[in-house]
């Protein structure tokens, strides 16, 4: 074997929307070796599918057909073995997939994953016996508004919902989805379904030659896992099995057996940890050529896959700047709320991931800079060269307490309709003032108040946010004086909440290569142990090799905690580029904090 091709490879699998993708890495080192991808419009579009999926807007349906899936894993194999890539050299594999989607497997399914023959392709003898609905549910489906309410009302509200799961009900989570399937498409090929996957699962079932369990962090994005107490909660059980005595109908018997019969459908889930959930199966053993001891370790779902691609310790941030803007936040506190997703963390027990998604991100900067570039003559959109001046040379808050915000769509953190306003904030009476400004102060002030919003929001999730210096804590004391309270989506929030810090904050997504946008979020975000821009393409199938170079070195040396393994084994300098921010604007923000807490108040439903 040449010296070039690693020894100990490790595969990290994304199946996302429109492609899948296979990372490799050199376990000894985490040195990349090759991706490869599948493009699903591109290389199969004779399933007819667009950008990934099938769509029925008629009725807000969308899904994926399972066997395209299924194809892709051959092709992709088949790619690499033209490639001459050493699949015998391949020790292990993790991966993620699109979060949320669901397959349903049949009862012909054990037998045939078991009896795979090298000599003929997965998709010829899985489909479509191994399935009883041929399509899974895709994340951007939003055809089971009726299941969302059933859902809020059984838990009591949108807030107690989430208290249990993590999240309100959402139109692409699995739960409202099996209800969907169970009450009004087809109940009889309900009852025949003999397992329940995540797409997560799905994928780790197929590479098994054995239906796995779905992992327990992919699990908490079904609304019906009680993260706390670490066990589906009954009764929302029988709302997804469409067997609930009120909703349904049912009598207590029949609410008995749905209940039972779901969850051996949905098995127990696979916990949190390191341990193989098998090995490769016999099928990709003779016909690619893996090595029969090859381990397979439990995926996850892709954004969880994101955070195990950095080394993110507890109370760290990762922030996407793309059309939308996404936090990431690893954190010992449990602080579920209706309008955050919180998971539990997928290789630290005790630990949890917090998501917020925002839907105005990058569209609500580019507006304002087409604005200024029509002031400016600025031609080339993709120049943000005055942009960056302005926002470079601003103080904060325009130096005299006013801020706005912008909301060019329908927000969902703060929950309101498209909007914007901009306001002076009077300390003296204690109001806001509506303000008018010039072009180049929108500039400054949409960068200012999409930071703010993560500050506040995150602010509660520290878990060390008691441990705090004194001085700041007065300064923090006296600021803070001028306004009423300070609330977020109808929290009050704690002193402690709001001189918290994160410690370390990462950039990623299109605008994380703007500098100037980048300092200014880590000015007001206040990162104690520093700020980063990230340039790390393809994360979830990174995150997922990483995951199983860490789970072999666990199951076959010494237990490591995960952020220790990755910290001391991270490409720094390849792939992290420290940013320089002026960490003493972080108490002259505190004013902003006051500020877009007032204005949320104001804000239309």
């Amino acid at each position: 074997m040449s010296a070039l091709v690693p020894s100990d490879l490790y595969l990290g699998f994304d199946l996302s929307t429109q492609q899948l993708k296979i990372t490799s890495f050199e376990g000894r080192s985490l040195t990349h070796f090759k991706t490869y991808r599948v493009d699903f419009d591109e290389e199969l579009s004779a399933y007819g599918i667009k950008n990934g999926v099938y769509v029925n807007e008629e009725i807000g349906e969308i899904n994926a057909p399972v066997a395209m899936w299924i194809e892709a894993l051959d092709l992709i194999f088949s790619k690499m073995q033209k490639d001459k890539f050493p699949f015998g050299n391949v020790k292990g594999m993790s991966g993620s997939c699109q979060q949320h989607g669901s397959v349903y497997w049949s009862k012909d399914a054990p037998d045939l994953l078991s009896s795979l023959s090298p000599l003929k392709d997965l998709k010829s003898q899985l489909c479509p016996k191994a399935f009883t609905f041929e399509k899974s549910p895709n994340w951007q489906d939003h055809s089971t508004g009726e299941e969302l309410e059933i859902f809020e009302r059984k838990a009591g509200s949108p807030e107690n919902l989430s208290k249990i799961t993590g999240s309100r009900a959402h139109y692409r989570f699995t739960g409202s989805q099996i209800r969907k399937l169970a009450k009004r498409v087809n109940p009889e090929l309900y009852k025949e379904t003999y397992r329940i996957s995540l797409i997560s699962s799905f994928l780790s079932s197929l590479l098994c030659g054995k239906i796995t369990k779905i992992e327990e962090s992919d699990g908490c994005g079904m609304n019906i896992y009680d993260i706390q107490n670490s066990r589906y909660s009954e009764d929302l059980l029988a709302v997804t099995a469409a067997v609930d005595p009120e909703i349904d109908g049912a009598t207590e018997d029949e609410r008995r057996e749905g209940v039972a019969r779901l969850k051996d459908k949905l098995q127990d889930l696979e916990p949190v940890g390191y341990r193989s959930i098998g090995s490769i199966s016999a099928y990709f053993v003779e016909k690619y050529g893996f090595s029969k001891d090859s381990k397979i370790f439990s995926f996850t779902g892709d954004n969880l896959a994101t955070i195990l691609s950095l080394p993110l310790h507890n109370d760290d941030i990762l922030v996407s700047l793309g059309t939308s803007t996404t936090v990431l936040l690893v954190t010992e506190t449990y602080w579920p709320n209706s309008n955050y997703h919180v998971f539990k963390h997928p290789t630290v027990p005790g630990s949890y991931m917090v998501m917020l998604c925002y839907v105005n991100g990058a569209l609500a900067r580019n507006q304002i800079k087409a604005s200024l570039d029509e002031k400016y003559n600025v031609s080339d959109s993709n120049d943000w060269t005055k942009f960056n001046e302005i926002l470079d040379k601003s103080k904060p808050l325009h130096g005299k307490k006013e801020l706005g915000v912008y909301f060019p769509k329908g927000e969902i953190i703060p929950n309101c309709i498209a909007q914007t306003k901009r306001y002076s904030y009077d300390a003296k009476s204690r109001k806001l003032v509506a303000a008018d400004w010039d072009i180049e102060d929108d500039a400054v002030s949409i960068v200012e108040s999409q930071a703010l919003s993560c500050r506040l929001r995150s602010g509660p999730l520290y878990h060390g946010s008691d441990e705090t210096d004194e001085k700041e804590e007065i300064e923090v004391t006296r600021r803070l004086s001028i306004f009423p309270k300070i609330s977020a989506d109808g929290k009050d929030q704690r002193l402690a909440d709001l001189i918290s810090h994160p410690k370390k904050a990462f950039y990623v997504g299109g605008a994380s290569q703007n500098v100037s946008i980048v300092r200014k979020f880590s000015e007001i975000l206040g990162a104690k142990e520093g700020n980063y821009q990230i340039n790390l393409g393809d994360a979830c199938a990174i995150g997922g090799a990483f995951k199983a170079v860490w789970s072999d070195l666990c199951e076959t040396k010494k237990a490591i905690s995960y952020s220790d393994f990755l910290s001391k084994n991270f490409h720094w300098k390849e792939n992290v580029k420290p940013v320089e921010a002026d960490s003493s604007l972080w108490l002259q923000y505190v004013d902003g904090v006051g500020i877009l807490s007032e204005i949320e108040q104001t804000l239309e439903k």
